[in-house]
């Protein structure tokens, strides 16, 4: 007889089998930012107007006309939007994130990236408040913050409450940049997860855009990407496990249906409303039982984890800071020069000690979870002249945009240039 977790295991490899794209579409990126909402004297934007001043809710009413499908919660609050060129949704303290839709060309996301910051300063700005692309706010601490009326941050708030964790400031003071990336097979998958996971302090360090941390100024390089490391060890940081040998999308669901899920979602009996049951100590699997995990169950319980690199129906790559526009672009430029490029992805496997092989099966790889930890520390102890995996961040960062610029196509090759140039200016890294 097969149990509940063995059916439930077979639903997300489907799941993740069914991301598979054929290498002949050719590969797309999808770029998420997150930014913080500001008056221009420095103070938060909450969700609700208030007074003279106009709130994140007003902001989405805009937005509406560029982005008509909306989003709203049981008591009709408006929280997120979707349109042609993408969807704008809303982190917990009202952080406005733009997912832009998938492009193959960065020109694409380019536009579709300029048309929402226009729309949104057309409406910001006669109303003296921006958007400020920072990895940290800039002139609060997370507990001045206010929560939007959604229940899923209410019972994450909960959660990270429960567990005396740093969850508060992740959800209420951090953004970032994420991008997106296409896979062709299982194998390729994994590959480049494996190859996201060891060069997330190295991408973090090359965007780290955190000066300021909890209203004061910060001198911990990847400041960021360590707060993710305080919220919760069962959920984020490096997968586990993720360069055994023999890793794939079975052992990757096993890892998500043996942690406590934090909270499912179940309809109810009279309604087909949502209904959040907090799992706090139970597993995944155990809070589902018998119950067979629908498409919506299994992209909640992904949902529910933030390592640095991260499965859906792609490969999401999640070290990055929330950066200024033309950062933005030549992050994607990077990613795409990097992980859509064979030679690229050869060329650091051979850095970091990993065999053709290893490379293109699911061998072990020369890699362990603390390896990167190692990586993170030298980073932060020693800025550039950190080591990873051997080799100095800033030498790191040298091969990788060397790599990227000989992979892209020319006509995108400049949009490197204004990320290479803030990836060697940190002047808020007081090392030593």
């Amino acid at each position: 007889m097969v149990s509940s977790f063995d059916e439930q295991r077979h639903s997300l490899i489907l799941f993740f089998e069914s991301g598979i794209k054929r290498m002949s579409d050719g590969g797309c990126l999808g770029v998420e930012v997150e930014h913080h909402v500001l008056a221009d004297d420095g103070s938060a934007i909450s969700y609700e107007p208030a007074g003279d001043r106009v709130g994140v809710r007003n902001v989405l009413d805009h937005l509406a006309s560029w982005y008509p499908r909306r989003s709203n919660n049981a008591s009709h609050d408006l929280l997120g939007l979707e349109g042609d060129e993408g969807s704008v949704t809303l982190e917990p303290a009202a952080q406005l994130e733009l997912s832009a839709a998938p492009y193959a060309r960065i020109a694409d996301v380019e536009q579709a990236y300029t048309n929402f910051c226009n729309h949104v300063s057309d409406f910001l700005a006669p109303r003296n408040a921006h958007l400020e692309a920072l990895g940290y706010n800039p002139h609060h601490v997370a507990q001045e913050l206010k929560l939007i009326p959604k229940k899923r941050y209410e019972l994450m708030d909960a959660y990270f409450d429960h567990i005396g964790s740093h969850g508060d400031r992740m959800m209420r003071a951090s953004a970032s940049t994420q991008v997106s990336i296409d896979f062709y097979s299982e194998g390729d998958a994994i590959r480049k997860m494996r190859m996201a996971a060891s060069l997330a302090p190295i991408l973090a360090a090359i965007t780290d855009n955190t000066p300021i941390f909890e209203a004061l100024p910060n001198h911990t390089p990847i400041r960021r990407l360590q707060l993710w490391r305080e919220v919760d060890p069962l959920r984020c940081g490096t997968i586990p496990g993720l360069f055994d040998e023999g890793y794939g999308f079975a052992t990757y669901a096993e890892w998500l249906l043996r942690t406590p899920p934090i909270f499912i979602l179940r309809k109810t009996v009279d309604s087909d409303a949502w209904t959040a049951l907090p799992f706090f100590a139970e597993s995944a699997s155990e809070a589902y039982g018998a119950a067979t995990l629908s498409v919506h169950d299994m992209e909640h319980l992904i949902s529910m984890f933030w390592p640095d690199v991260r499965l859906k129906h792609f490969v999401e790559v999640r070290p990055a800071d929330s950066l200024p526009t033309e950062q933005i672009l030549g992050y994607t430029a990077l990613i795409k020069g990097i992980f859509y490029s064979d030679a690229s992805l050869t060329a650091i496997e051979e850095e970091l000690g990993v065999t053709p092989l290893a490379a293109d099966s699911r061998a072990a790889w020369p890699l362990d979870t603390n390896d990167v930890e190692d990586a993170i520390q030298q980073v932060q102890s020693r800025g550039f002249e950190g080591l990873a995996y051997g080799k100095a961040l800033q030498d790191w960062e040298s091969m990788l945009f060397s790599l990227a610029h000989a992979a892209l196509p020319a006509d995108e090759r400049h949009y490197l240039d204004a990320l290479e140039s803030f990836a060697k200016n940190k002047p808020w890294w007081h090392i030593g």
